[in-house]
């Protein structure tokens, strides 16, 4: 019995990972659209407030089977490693974020690290509200650019979007 159990767990891991690899792209076009509203001058007070982009709108009841293995999702990826780490997923996503908030120094570090407990908290309980509000609500007046040459999305101040000069991914003009 103890080897079937090794095995099922071993197959459900590996199946994971597997669909972590294979959904690569979709999750970073997820990312980068629930991070859009984000204002890089944002960034220093959602740090020292410990406020999270909102999640209201997103269901995690489909993650709650694999809470244990995002678990060991890695805050960062250390070699030999290969595994990809939420900043790594981050990073793709919006680096101009990861960038603002590595800049907060060890302040920023604990911040990446409460973000990471918070998301596994509402994966493992998705139908407990959190007791108090950790959610950042994002100002007016953003729209999202889009880069004709990578495709990538980013978000912008309405007044500025004609003024776009180069993208923050690829650094097409």
């Amino acid at each position: 019995m103890a080897v079937k159990k090794r095995l099922v767990k071993a197959v459900s891991i590996f199946t994971f990972w597997f669909l972590v690899e294979m959904n690569h792209d979709k999750i970073i076009a997820g990312l980068r659209d629930y991070l859009a509203p984000i204002q890089l001058e944002d960034i220093p007070e959602m740090v020292r407030k410990g406020t999270f982009p909102s999640l209201e709108h997103l269901d995690f009841s489909a993650m709650s089977d694999y809470a244990e293995h995002l678990e060991k999702v890695p805050l960062v990826t250390l070699p030999p490693s290969k595994k990809p780490s939420l900043v790594e997923y981050l990073a793709e996503a919006r680096p101009d974020l990861v960038k603002a908030i590595q800049k907060m120094g060890a302040q920023g570090a604990e911040y990446l690290v409460n973000l990471r407990l918070h998301l596994l908290k509402l994966v493992k309980h998705p139908e407990k509200p959190l007791a108090e509000s950790t959610e950042y609500e994002p100002k007016g007046g953003m729209v999202k650019a889009t880069c004709d040459q990578c495709g990538n999305s980013f978000p912008i101040p309405k007044e500025e979007a004609s003024s776009i000069k180069e993208c923050p991914f690829c650094h097409a003009a």
